[in-house]
């Protein structure tokens, strides 16, 4: 029946020597799993085996560095050039080959999008010109002739290596700011000898490598390359250009294949998009590459469901559909979409909280919506221990960290009781999704709601627990994700003598949960007080300003909504805000609040400001727990566990990791925490049976 409904999406493909089985993939994206030595870890490899077992066509590694010059950047990448790779790797492509999958290795130099301080010693870095890093502001040398032939052989033995470890194809990196894009962008190569100027002359070098990695490796394995089709700035290189480029690529009858991309690290946001960036955004321009183009071409694009990707394949504009994050959030999409059962995938939200923020702070990547992700050994499918004695549990709560719980409970053969005081599922969620662009976080919910009610979970909403009526359900266990409040009292660490700012409680001062459910309320002026740097604080300026309010911001932070940087949505909110007049004052809190004016003082020099004609004033500061029901319970029954907010308020993806605990009755402090370096570990008796 699938067949039919997706006849595109799993036709096999075949590319030289090597048959895909459909036409679902992921493209290459950083995990930070290799931590020790550069060398293929046990964690890299159960990764990718579950998206062999998932059913996936085609998987493209992360980044292999091809010389030490690259090794400069945060922790976690293989190092292509080192022999020690091959046997490591070895069983990486054995156990995906043995799933029916097939694997590619990307091969790359960063060139000056590196930090050497991220390294014990102090390495140069080399580019195509004297230029510096728009990340972290670093100067590069200009490469030498030598340099250039070391870099070279440098791909050309990270390609040997790789084919002797039985990867099915390799690719070369030509995209995301990295050395050899440098050599191609204007962006970047400012040179003015043969290696730069017209574009004849800005190809040398990629070409040159491009050539020497086919030399070395023979007509026996695919070659591709990853080009972007577009590097979203004003003035860069755009669909034309990167046609003719792929074009005189394709002539020199080397490649295989080309794996498409957009944006450079000036524009990163289009790198791995946002939500706030739609769904196939990039498709128009992949698709004039592949009419222009005999060689198969591959879309990325933030696609995320199967209708859309059989319709790009339909229309011609590809031959393979990444799903990169698709398959992060469930690595099983491809074989639940085959068999009929959607209505089973968990949703990838691109909310980049899980995957490519956590990148940025310098650890692994998982994923929001599925706490088993990067963490498949200790927390896969197989991994799940079914009850030795059915048991009925209470779960007070339905918000994501109750909703996880439930579900774990349930499918491990325990009967389940849940309690949810609002009349819908959902928790904060459902505040969440009336924030500008945040409807994909619906999914967490509609997923959720979708496992439990399957699984037989007893599911009573408008149902206000309490210590009697918990008790009179007799439960074996209870866990407790009541959630939280917020505060309204202006309070913050940054000034933490003050408990509650003069003012706060005037009827004019609201919290962002009123502004969601009291619109009205508000006055046309509005000052929203931050102390997250978030979307919380963020989304609720977008909704004022959108709804016709003056908005100024005043936060405790040097930079404005300072951690949408690493989830790569800060570009995206700051046009849409200040486009829309928002106002903003750092480094300050506030002091007082009057009828119709608000003093903030700065917090480095003290000096006070006052702010006149404030209508309204949203406090976006701190949550605090609901934990009273949870010590009543505690007092007086037995195994009662609390999760999410009721232990204290955090992110999402802290909610659903404590249900997705729970669900698992792993309660023990002394063994619930993953300790550094574990899932790293090598195991080879472990990877015979995968």
């Amino acid at each position: 029946m699938t067949h039919a409904q997706y006849p595109n999406l799993f036709k096999p493909l075949t590319i030289r020597n090597v048959t895909l089985r459909n036409r679902i993939m992921q493209s290459a994206h950083a995990m930070a799993f290799n931590t020790r030595d550069g060398i293929t870890t046990d964690r890299d490899i159960h990764y990718h085996v579950a998206r062999a077992k998932g059913g996936i066509g085609l998987m493209i590694t992360g980044n292999r560095l091809i010389h030490p010059t690259s090794n400069t950047f945060t922790r976690g990448y293989p190092y292509g050039y080192r022999h020690e790779m091959v046997e490591r790797d070895r069983e990486l492509t054995d156990a995906v080959h043995r799933h029916g999958s097939h694997i590619f290795a990307q091969l790359n130099h960063f060139g000056v999008m590196g930090e050497t301080h991220a390294m014990d010693d102090y390495r140069v870095l080399w580019s195509s010109s004297n230029i510096k890093s728009p990340v972290f502001g670093e100067m590069a040398k200009a490469m030498e002739r030598s340099d250039m032939d070391e870099v070279v052989e440098g791909w050309c033995r990270s390609a040997e290596y790789t084919r002797e470890a039985g990867f099915d194809g390799i690719e070369v990196h030509l995209a995301h700011s990295y050395l050899l894009h440098q050599f191609l962008s204007p962006a970047f190569n400012k040179r003015t000898d043969e290696y730069g100027g017209e574009l004849a002359n800005r190809m040398r070098f990629p070409l040159e490598v491009i050539r020497a990695v086919r030399e070395r490796v023979g007509n026996d394995i695919i070659v591709g390359i990853r080009l972007p089709v577009d590097e979203m700035v004003p003035g860069g290189l755009q669909a034309d250009d990167w046609i003719e480029i792929a074009r005189i690529i394709e002539a020199e009858g080397l490649i295989d294949y080309v794996m498409t991309t957009a944006g450079i690290y000036q524009s990163a946001s289009y790198i791995m998009p946002p939500y706030d960036v739609p769904d196939s955004w990039l498709v128009p321009p992949i698709t004039r590459l592949k009419k222009a183009l005999s060689l198969p071409v591959f879309a990325v694009s933030g696609i995320s469901n199967a209708t859309e990707a059989e319709r790009i394949l339909e229309d011609g504009g590809a031959d393979m559909v990444a799903m990169t994050r698709a398959q992060i959030a469930d690595p099983a999409f491809a074989n639940k979409t085959e068999a009929g059962r959607e209505d089973e995938i968990y949703h990838c939200i691109r909310c980049n909280q899980g995957c490519v923020a956590r990148l940025f702070h310098g650890t692994s990547m998982t994923c929001q919506v599925n706490p088993a992700t990067g963490r498949e050994a200790v927390f896969g499918p197989e991994t799940i221990q079914m009850a030795g004695r059915a048991q009925h549990w209470v779960v007070i709560g339905g918000g994501p960290a109750g909703m996880k719980a439930a579900e774990g409970l349930a499918s491990r053969n325990h009967k389940v009781t849940l309690l949810e005081r609002e009349n819908q599922l959902g928790g904060q969620v459902n505040q969440i999704v009336q924030l500008p662009r945040r409807d994909s976080f619906q999914w967490i919910v509609k997923d959720l709601k979708a496992q439990i009610a399957t699984l037989g979970v007893d599911i009573r909403t408008g149902h206000t627990a309490t210590l009697d009526s918990v008790k009179g359900l007799n439960p074996d266990g209870i866990i407790v994700a009541t959630g939280s409040t917020p505060d309204r009292s202006g309070y913050s660490d940054i000034n933490p003598l003050v408990a509650q700012v003069p003012g706060a409680d005037s009827n004019h001062v609201i919290t962002v949960d009123e502004v969601l459910g009291k619109p009205d309320s508000i006055g046309k002026r509005v000052l929203i007080v931050d102390e997250h740097g978030t979307r919380y604080s963020a989304g609720i300026a977008e909704l004022l300003t959108e709804r016709g309010h003056q908005v100024h911001v005043v936060t405790r932070w040097n930079a404005l909504f300072h951690k949408l940087a690493t989830t790569l949505d800060q570009p995206v909110v700051y046009a849409n805000l200040f486009k829309a007049g928002m106002t903003h004052t750092l480094n300050s809190w506030v002091g007082a609040i009057h009828d119709n004016s608000v003093d903030i003082f700065n917090l480095y020099t003290g000096e006070t400001e006052t702010l006149e004609g404030i209508d309204s004033v949203v406090m976006a500061v701190r949550h605090l727990p609901l934990e009273d029901l949870y010590f009543e319970l505690k007092a007086q029954l037995p195994n009662v566990h609390r999760v999410g907010d009721c232990v204290t308020p955090r992110m999402t993806d802290h909610a659903i990791f404590e249900g997705f605990l729970a669900g698992r009755e792993i309660f023990d402090n002394w063994k619930r925490y993953i300790e550094p370096g574990s899932l790293e570990q090598f195991n080879p008796e472990q990877m015979q049976a995968l």
